[in-house]
């Protein structure tokens, strides 16, 4: 894919002949999966450089079948910053599908400049968080791996040492205006509102987002969105009550339902993620 070229959607059904492989880009990580005819081999490279990848990257393309010069250079490589894994079946069979999935921890956004939400007021931020790479044979409904499409770094969120959660830390710019926020298809967009009940301003420098809690979804222009999650700060309260919309978000006309949440239960996120974790919002 060029760089002046739209990205296109990474997801979908591919099949593969016996000793043929493929190639995809999303986003900073690259992924190639091989069919053997009793193993399935699935290699990582989280990003072209570990140290310098961008996360926004807008690569987004598949290469099926590769050419076998290109897949045995990467099958036979001594890279260390290739990751492989092999699978075991008694017969490989033909169709396998990438599917994007939502982070399996709470993801703690830091936006880059502080916001502030004055008393008695609400503001509607627009997140992205990116996505997970899941890779399952169509014939047996089976799942061989899933892999982040960028790497999180890891953080503690709670009130204490003692009381919280270890989540994914990322920066975002949180934008404001919904068409200022660029179409990225390894992460997926969530609009979150923030009330203040409070008689005091309140000061955003840290969100927590219940991502195993959300669902994914798709536009017919490829953007990939959660449900709508709003969080209201009362008077005296350390952190929010949460609550998820149900269905897609309202700021999209049309989208398909593409993942369920990985935890499903909403009641048990509200009441845990308010006596548990303590402040949902910090520094």
């Amino acid at each position: 894919m060029s760089e002046s070229s739209e990205p296109i959607p990474w997801w979908g059904t591919y099949s593969l002949d016996e000793y043929t492989g493929g190639e995809w880009h999303i986003g900073p990580s690259t992924l190639w999966v091989y069919r053997a005819s009793r193993d399935w081999r699935v290699v990582h490279q989280p990003s072209i450089d570990p140290v310098t990848a961008d996360p926004m990257a807008q690569r987004s393309d598949a290469t099926v079948p590769l050419p076998d010069n290109e897949m045995t250079a990467v099958l036979k490589s001594e890279d260390e910053a290739l990751v492989t894994n092999r699978y075991s079946v008694r017969r490989t069979k033909g169709t396998i599908a990438l599917r994007p999935a939502i982070a399996d921890r709470p993801v703690v956004t830091r936006p880059e400049h502080p916001l502030s939400v004055l008393p008695n007021e609400a503001v509607t931020l627009y997140l992205s968080t990116p996505l997970w790479i899941r890779i399952e044979l169509v014939e047996s409904e089976r799942r061989l791996t899933e892999v982040p499409s960028h790497r999180m770094s890891d953080t503690w969120f709670g009130s204490s040492t003692r009381e919280g959660t270890l989540c994914y830390a990322t920066r975002t710019v949180g934008r404001l205006n919904l068409d200022r926020l660029p179409r990225r298809l390894h992460r997926a967009i969530t609009p979150l509102k923030v009330r203040n009940s409070a008689t005091e301003p309140l000061l955003l420098e840290r969100v927590q987002l219940p991502a195993p809690h959300l669902s994914l979804y798709a536009t017919p222009d490829d953007a990939l969105w959660t449900e709508g999650v709003t969080m209201t700060h009362r008077e005296k309260d350390a952190g929010a009550t949460v609550q998820i919309r149900d269905g897609p978000p309202a700021d999209v006309d049309e989208a398909e339902h593409m993942q369920e949440p990985r935890e499903a239960s909403k009641q048990n996120l509200i009441t845990s993620t308010f006596s548990a974790f303590g402040a949902l919002f910090g520094s």
